[in-house]
């Protein structure tokens, strides 16, 4: 049996590791608890439910699921403005895990034989990564929300994945595992990987300025102070860059280089934590400037294809692909093509605990960066390791816990390492919950409902 229970950090660096089951920093039980430090500012996007239809499909390494087909009709509201908001450093209470896997044969109530099983008053509780879908199911899609996708990840072994709704309604093809959802913000810890193998390859320094370079690249006038701008600071929202929220969300720029000749314009010049996507979005476009590729061709040569990862790519904001899924945008927004390194990627939760499952060097595979550096990620700037705040394009929730969140238009995405040999993430295409951070007590809801979690 797999007992797990919380570790700082799970980054096996054994001088820095140290096991408990207390939260010493202070963890809160829910958003909206204790205060964040004035540096770490606390969102929430205000949503509304709108119509859908259910299906799920999901996959585990012990067995497939039964899946259910479930219709709920629900008052369609227009969609909120969409902005990607400050992230929240608050999580919902510990809950520890005590998984084994051998619970759950083939024959196990709900979990195999893939046949849609009663849940009427007499029917035995769902068990299992059933009982775990179906809360999920509950929580997500009945609200209204057109789709979802789900994967844990134990101890480098994707063990479980799951898709709940429609990929498009406007079909009706049923959502799967493997689909790509708007991934928002946590593209911000795609970017700062690879701004970090270039660090660590020699090829810059993070104080060493980039302003007048991306100037450069993307052919902006005159920038005074932003010239001096280094990539330290812009992965750890220092650089003095204000929201920028007209340039990114409300049709203020064309694409992520016209708004960064914007905010280079500005002559910003340093300061204190500010979130603003203006410095991924100037990030991105540094890893452009430094390597001689596009920014998409830049993660795929140092990222994604040594992980494996096919099919993730940089959409625009309408016309999704094969195997994309379809996320309601207000027409003649651009939001997508704007943030570009902020937020502009889709993957599959399996990309996404991939990609988090390559900073841990306990674990086997392509490790892109040393054990040192992906320390730093988590590491809030200025701060201390296990502390709330904004690290290297990584959010420390505290209590062991890390990764970040993403909210656009009809998008809510969370991918997050517990700390405890547990990584999973959640894409949703809809407006619930109202903040992506609630996704958090959503799964942990759902292993309970499974009986993942120890009495």
């Amino acid at each position: 049996m797999r007992s797990f229970r919380w570790c700082i950090p799970v980054l096996a660096i054994a001088a820095l590791s140290g096991c408990s089951s207390d939260d010493t920093t202070g963890t809160s039980a829910a958003p909206g608890g204790s205060e964040p430090s004035p540096a770490e500012t606390t969102a929430a996007t205000s949503t509304s439910p709108s119509t859908s239809t259910s299906t799920s499909t999901s996959t585990s390494t012990t067995a497939e699921p039964a899946g259910t087909t479930t219709t709920v009709a629900a008052e369609e509201l227009p969609p909120t403005d969409g902005a990607d908001e400050d992230p929240s450093f608050e999580l919902g209470p510990d809950v520890v895990l005590d998984l084994d896997v051998a619970r759950f044969p083939v024959d196990d109530a709900g979990v195999g034989g893939g046949a849609p099983v009663d849940t009427g008053a007499t029917a035995a509780p769902l068990t299992g990564w059933a009982g775990f879908d179906a809360s999920l199911e509950s929580a997500l899609i009945r609200p209204g929300n057109t789709a979802a996708s789900v994967a844990v990840l134990i101890d480098g072994d994707v063990v479980h994945s799951s898709a709940f709704g429609q990929r498009d309604p406007a079909t009706g093809d049923r959502a799967e595992p493997e689909d790509r959802f708007r991934i928002a913000s946590i593209s911000k810890t795609i970017t700062a990987i690879v701004a970090l193998q270039l660090v660590e390859d020699g090829v810059i320094g993070l104080d060493d300025p980039v302003g007048q370079l991306v100037a450069d690249h993307i052919g902006a006038g005159p920038i005074g102070s932003s010239a001096n701008l280094t990539l330290g600071q812009l992965l750890t929202h220092r650089s003095g860059f204000g929201k920028y929220d007209t340039a990114f969300f409300r049709g203020g720029a064309a694409d992520c280089a016209d708004a960064a000749r914007q905010g280079l314009a500005s002559g910003a010049a340093g300061g204190g934590y500010v979130y603003s996507n203006m410095n991924y979005c100037v990030a991105g476009l540094a890893i452009e400037a430094l390597t001689g590729l596009s920014y998409e061709q830049a993660v795929y040569e140092n990222l994604l294809t040594p992980l494996g990862i096919s099919g993730m790519r940089l959409p625009p904001t309408f016309d999704p692909g094969p195997g994309e899924t379809q996320h309601v945008s207000t027409p003649g927004r651009n939001y997508m093509e704007t943030l570009a390194g902020a937020g502009e990627w889709i993957a599959s939760p399996t990309d996404l605990v991939t990609i988090m499952d390559s900073l841990d060097s306990s674990t086997p595979g392509f490790k892109p960066l040393d054990d040192l550096t992906a320390l730093q990620m988590i590491i809030p700037y200025g701060g201390q390791l296990g502390q709330r705040g904004y690290g290297y394009g990584m959010i420390s929730y505290g209590g062991g816990r890390f990764g970040h969140t993403g909210t656009i238009e009809s998008t809510h995405a969370m991918l997050l390492n517990r700390g405890d040999g547990v990584t999973w993430a959640v894409t949703v295409a809809g407006q619930i919950p109202d903040e992506s951070t609630r996704l958090e007590q959503i799964v942990n809801s759902a292993f309970a409902a499974g009986g993942f979690v120890a009495g």
